[in-house]
């Protein structure tokens, strides 16, 4: 693993794709034992410096691997080989025929027709390759919260492949527009773009900014406080936290608000919950939590405590035109 990945060496000019041959290497490899299941890869920069290729080509083919769960990527752990991945072969023909005999007789005793059947089957295979040509696309934010938000809601769009930067991690990088090579679009708030453009010029074609704002709920949510609420925030950055409270002092609530940073325990989480009424916490926080800090809050449910989510949306004209040159770029 350490001179991994040993003399292998892109082809420029082949038909194939840069960053595609670096996926074909990795499940090559994974296949033939050089790479196992926990194994770490090296990070973006270490391999393009090695491979002598642009650091975000090597971001593309990552972000691939990891949207066909053959690789897990977390913040401040890296790359790892997934153990979900199921690239090793082994008689890979006898597999495939079990999987195939045994999905036909559950979609039999649900009553499909072979004609219905074959057309799902259809479907899913089209699906499959539209996923696999989907436009790589970068989002970039100032927080891992609204990243969160980014990657959940663009995920719903169809040919594109999402990848979360944050903008200090971009800031902090020796070349950023190196960073961003690999990606077909890189989307990013109205706030945020001409930070993004001095930081790669060359790039400023590919940057689209867009307008988000509060999602409808969150909107109703926050309209609903009473000034004689205690409120909590709970999220993961500052600057996150700034946004809520910016928001609540709109509202006339800001002042009494206290506010908890996670990572945090269960037991900090008690402490922080018990005399609070309502809780104000970016979406998917429940996820987020362990076991025991996820029981904290649920005790804070059952004893009458509210929950809202302060969730955003990309706002409708914006989405249209975020389409419209994803359309473009797919040639469609």
């Amino acid at each position: 693993m350490a001179s991994w990945p040993g003399k292998f060496k892109v082809r420029q000019g082949d038909e194939t794709p840069v960053y595609r041959q670096v996926v074909e290497k990795i499940i090559r490899d994974i296949r033939d034992g050089a790479l196992a299941p926990g194994d770490r890869l090296p990070p973006e920069r270490a391999l393009a410096e090695t491979l002598g290729i642009a650091r975000g080509t090597i971001g593309k083919a990552y972000a691939e691997l990891e949207h066909a769960h053959v690789i897990d990527v977390a913040r401040g752990r890296g790359s790892v080989v997934s153990a979900r991945q199921d690239v090793t072969g082994g008689d890979r023909g006898a597999k495939a025929a079990a999987i195939l005999h045994d999905t036909l007789e559950r979609l039999v005793r649900l009553r499909f027709s072979p004609r219905e059947i074959r057309d799902m089957m259809d479907l899913a295979v089209r699906e499959r390759e539209e996923r696999r040509s989907a436009l790589a696309v970068a989002v970039v934010d100032c927080n891992p919260e609204a990243l969160e938000i980014w990657e959940r809601q663009l995920g719903l769009l169809s040919r594109v492949s999402v990848r979360k930067l944050l903008l200090d991690d971009l800031v902090r990088e020796r070349d950023p527009a190196a960073r961003l090579d690999g990606f077909d679009l890189v989307i990013t708030t109205a706030t945020h773009r001409a930070e993004l453009e001095t930081l790669a010029p060359g790039r400023a074609g590919r940057i689209v900014a867009v307008g988000v704002s509060p999602s409808q709920d969150t909107i109703v949510g926050l309209a609903a406080l009473k000034p004689s609420q205690a409120i909590g925030v709970i999220c993961t950055s500052e600057r996150f936290l700034r946004i809520v409270l910016a928001r609540l002092g709109e509202l006339g609530l800001g002042g009494g608000a206290t506010h908890l940073l996670l990572p945090a325990g269960a037991a900090a989480l008690e402490r922080f919950l018990a005399d609070r009424d309502v809780l104000v916490a970016p979406p998917g926080l429940r996820a987020a939590l362990d076991r025991d800090t996820a029981r904290e809050l649920q005790r804070f449910d059952e004893h009458g405590g509210s929950v809202i989510a302060f969730d955003y949306r990309i706002e409708r004209g914006s989405l249209a035109h975020l389409e419209e040159r994803i359309g473009e770029l797919a040639g469609h």
